[in-house]
């Protein structure tokens, strides 16, 4: 019998909350479907990462103000809801970015969704093809820091290379990886976004529905943008990028 699994039961999978009716159908599907099964593995290695780190906080008792601030606001009070169904690294997630994301959003967003949009969509020459270590080399060099790429095979996405960009008062450097099946993914690496006050991971839309999940520290801003994945795929690598880059 032919079925069909959604991403939505793909989750409930990973947290444990397919129902057991539905359980056998989505294995089997998971064994027909390496890259599912690929991405299925991802989500709950990335989910234990993030109930390890936050293991310390998760039985303390919510802060008044944010009860008050959701009381405020019904509206958070639904997405934090629907946050349930994308699992515990999403919700997390969206913890972070509810209390320390800047307001309004970063300029960070524009920048490193124009970048997508031009050069992922290039064919013959979005990034330059060398080395990945001459790549990274020469980036540092311009932009007067360490410009890492992290590994997103876990996530399905190999190095392309990347690319030097013209920022408004300092250099700054596009990564690039794709997936599989032709999606792209860029990280935007803009040193002059940097802060003093480090945030946690933010959503926003960019140039022409490029999604974005973008953070800010002391050296640095970093933006993962794609226009291929949805807002909970790319939260996924946005996840994985964070965690290594911010170690």
């Amino acid at each position: 019998m032919n079925f069909l699994v959604s991403e939505a039961e793909l989750q409930a999978y990973v947290d444990g909350r397919a129902g057991a009716a539905r359980r056998g159908a989505i294995e089997a599907w998971l064994a027909a479907h390496p890259e599912d099964a690929q991405r299925v593995a991802a989500y709950r290695q990335l989910g234990e990462q993030w109930r390890e780190a936050y293991a310390a906080v998760l039985d303390e008792p919510v802060p008044p103000e944010l009860l008050d601030a959701l009381e405020e606001r019904p509206r958070r009070s639904r997405l934090v809801r629907a946050a349930g169904a994308l699992g515990v690294a999403a919700l997390l997630a969206l913890a972070v970015s509810l209390h320390l994301a800047p307001s309004p959003a970063s300029p960070i967003v524009q920048r490193s969704a124009m970048a997508h949009s031009v050069y992922a969509a290039e064919v013959q020459h979005p990034v330059e093809a060398r080395a990945k270590s001459e790549v990274l080399a020469w980036l540092s060099e311009r932009l007067h820091m360490s410009v890492q790429a992290p590994d997103l095979e876990r996530a399905g996405y190999a190095f392309l290379g990347g690319r030097l960009l013209p920022g408004e008062s300092a250099a700054a450097a596009l990564l690039m990886y794709e997936g599989q099946n032709g999606q792209r993914v860029t990280l935007y690496w803009g040193p002059e976004f940097r802060q003093e006050r480090e945030t946690g991971l933010a959503f926003a839309r960019g140039e022409r529905g490029t999604r974005v999940y973008y953070w800010l520290d002391d050296e640095c801003g970093y933006a993962i943008a794609s226009a291929d994945l949805s807002q909970k795929e790319l939260l996924v690598v946005a996840l994985m990028a964070h965690e290594q880059l911010e170690k």
